[in-house]
């Protein structure tokens, strides 16, 4: 159990449910300004991915042309920090670098590690923990491997204190620090008021973080039962047992509003509620994980037709971030459905960042350098980049250069979306200033082989999470993880994988220990060692029997996250589940047990037939594929011992012609698209 924490204030603790939470933040909100003014309270989220959540839920709350003060934990130490230092805060990308160096340099002491460290997915699963641990403050000091990286962590910190830098974890510890330093404090508090929200959700060193900044403030929290994931990852139990605070019970559960309310609800609680009669929950059904993503872009673009909704209506709810979650944005973009993500930056899918490596990298192999780089000599001028690099001194400036003289930037201003060319613009200014950063930082060697590995590796892990701030990204569909989509609201939102290999899956910490290695280890960051009682503390549903409480506990923190990104659906929610993995072996998947249970507790769950046509383009694939599948049977008859009804497909095919001659200019390209499969089945290729 963590270290209790006594917080001065009033803790106010609201039922499961978007409406509740949204009620009682409003209600303390405007007791808060009404007795300080708006401008003398803060708002405290446990989350920077929901501050625009918030933000907006207050907006009408400020009078006149004011905003509320809304803030994130992290973001407002980030502030504190700003305000009474000179240290350099490292970007994730930055901080990806510099440990990735210091890692290098590193001389493992246990024996388990210096025979990891040959593999090379090593130097990636410790940077990975050493953050962990980092962002959640605690003491790796029992276990002896997990010894050995508290002492790499700490070398690591003051070999970054060297050099006046500071990497994103250590801020709330930091900005601790200051506010202990009472002409530190003096500078940097300038509220009267703060409303914690999301408080279900605040880790150990954020409380002691929150004590320290209310110490002299009227403090209100509010939290949500039945829903947290990301500290329940860490520490067992509701939040109140581990604080200290004036406990006033919220307004009385009211029933919910819409069916995806009530789903969220069922699945948090384990309660049945009553048919609240509006919304829709449905369950999309689709061959392959690949196919899925098509029936999510289908369905999107169906209900932008049907309902006249925008993009960002929209939303798909992943289990799981980083990859996950570039994969699926990948998947969307190519289905031609913008998105946005606040966890995402897209930073490895963007042609203009893909450009500016093979730039990078035709620099890089006219250095003397060890490292070999493959320069795709076509996908640049070389006699622009030979006059550029003559005129211009660092490698920055030769960049911001060749942007310029080579049209990269009229290029995505005029082939991207107005989204997209914002996503690439923010790409590029982002490689601009990790070049700076090489250039004014005296311990790494500025030249442009250094500069092409870590523009490469930074190209290949794009896909981390972004824990501290959100892209500022606004009108595509929002792609993200459950967690970060917690409080937020969309007419429609989409939860893929809905299959029991993934809610609830098997519990993954990390790769660096085996799975029953890692329970064994108390001083893990992350929750390893349960008891029954702790997990019926912390869960009030029971889905699985298990004699292993862990087991247990993963299980119903998985259903958990599956009700928070239920409950971000205002009218309709979908599960999207798969029948067959991708793959050689075509694996059989089932649905996830949790589904299952909805379905027989809960009548408004219902199936989407998978034969339904639902947008233009499963049209046209229909039509297409009909064609074929005609043309298949004729031939067939060549060989096998079988017949067709030829006033079928006559009466098929001329229905088919009938709607694309009422359907205009997209009629008649279907109809040249159809006379094209004609001609290649009969061996007659065009190539107009």
């Amino acid at each position: 159990m963590s270290e209790q924490a006594t917080l001065d204030g009033e803790l106010v603790t609201v039922p499961f449910g978007q409406s509740e939470t949204e009620s009682a933040v409003r209600d303390r909100f405007r007791a808060l300004r009404d007795e300080y003014g708006p401008e003398n309270v803060l708002v405290l989220t446990g989350s920077p991915t929901s501050m625009g959540t918030f933000e907006d839920l207050l907006r009408d709350e400020v009078p006149g042309a004011g905003v509320p003060r809304v803030s994130s934990l992290v973001v407002h130490a980030t502030d504190v920090v700003n305000m009474v230092t000179d240290e350099t805060i490292l970007s994730d990308t930055l901080r990806r670098e510099l440990v990735h160096r210091f890692l290098a340099d590193t001389e493992w002491q246990t024996e388990y590690f210096q025979r990891a460290a040959e593999l090379d997915s090593f130097a990636g699963d410790i940077a990975q923990l050493m953050e962990t641990a980092t962002w959640q403050d605690v003491d790796l000091d029992r276990t002896p491997e997990l010894i050995e990286v508290q002492s790499v962590i700490d070398e690591f910190h003051a070999w970054l204190a060297e050099h006046d830098h500071i990497e994103r974890g250590q801020l709330i510890s930091t900005a601790l620090d200051h506010l202990a330093d009472p002409d530190d404090r003096d500078v940097v508090v300038d509220v009267d008021a703060v409303l914690a929200v999301e408080f279900e959700e605040f880790f150990p060193l954020d409380r002691r973080y929150l004590a320290a900044l209310t110490a002299e403030l009227d403090l209100v929290c509010v939290r949500e039962q039945d829903s947290s994931v990301r500290r329940t990852g860490i520490e067992t139990g509701p939040v109140t047992e581990h604080v200290s605070l004036t406990a006033r019970e919220g307004e009385a559960s009211s029933s919910p509003s819409s069916r995806p309310e009530a789903t969220a609800q069922y699945l948090a609680t384990g309660r049945v509620p009553i048919d609240p009669g509006a919304g829709d929950v449905t369950v999309l059904h689709a061959e392959s994980g690949e196919a899925q993503l098509d029936e999510i872009a289908d369905e999107i673009e169906r209900l932008r037709e049907t309902q006249g909704w925008q993009y960002s209506d929209f939303a798909v709810a992943l289990g799981h971030g980083g990859e996950a979650v570039s994969e699926t944005i990948h998947a969307l973009t190519q289905a031609g459905v913008p998105t946005e993500s606040t966890t995402v930056t897209g930073f490895g899918d963007d042609p203009a960042i893909r450009e500016l490596l093979q730039v990078t990298k035709y620099y890089a192999v006219r250095a003397e350098t060890e490292t070999e780089f493959t320069v795709d000599s076509g996908a640049v001028d070389e006699g622009l980049l030979s006059t550029i690099q003559a005129e211009e001194d660092t490698i920055a400036d030769v960049l911001r250069r060749w942007a310029t003289a080579s049209g990269l930037k009229d290029r995505i201003a005029s082939r991207a979306s107005p989204l997209d060319a914002r996503s690439q613009f923010g790409n590029v200014r982002r490689a601009f200033a990790m070049a700076e950063f090489l250039e004014d930082t005296a311990f790494i060697d500025a030249s442009w082989p250094v500069y092409a590995e870590m523009l490469e590796r930074a190209h290949e892990h794009a896909e981390s999470e972004t824990r501290t701030s959100a892209t500022d990204l606004d009108g595509g569909v929002r792609v993200d993880h459950v967690q970060a989509v917690k409080n937020g609201s969309w007419r429609a939102v989409f939860i893929p994988d809905v299959i029991d290999q993934a809610y609830p899956g098997n519990p993954f910490l990390t790769r660096l220990f085996p799975q029953e290695r890692v329970l064994q280890m108390p001083d893990f960051p992350g929750v390893t060692d349960v008891t029954a009682s702790e997990v019926q503390d912390t869960f009030r549903t029971n889905s699985t029997a298990s004699s292993q409480p862990i087991t247990q506990y993963h299980v119903e923190q998985s259903r958990r996250r599956l009700a928070i990104g239920a409950n971000a659906a205002s009218q309709r929610l979908y599960f999207c589940l798969y029948e067959h993995e991708d793959g050689a072996l075509d694996e059989k998947v089932q649905p996830s047990r949790f589904l299952t249970d909805a379905y027989r507790q809960l009548p408004w769950v219902q199936d989407e037939s998978e034969n339904a046509i639902r947008s233009e383009r499963r049209a046209e694939e229909f039509v297409l594929s009909r064609v074929d599948r005609a043309l298949a049977d004729v031939r067939r008859t060549q060989s096998r011992d079988m017949t067709v009804s030829l006033d079928d497909l006559s009466g098929d095919l001329g229905e088919i012609h009938r709607v694309l001659g009422e359907s205009g200019e997209r009629g008649e390209a279907m109809r040249e698209a159809l006379q094209a499969r004609v001609d290649f089945a009969a061996g007659r290729v065009r190539r107009e």
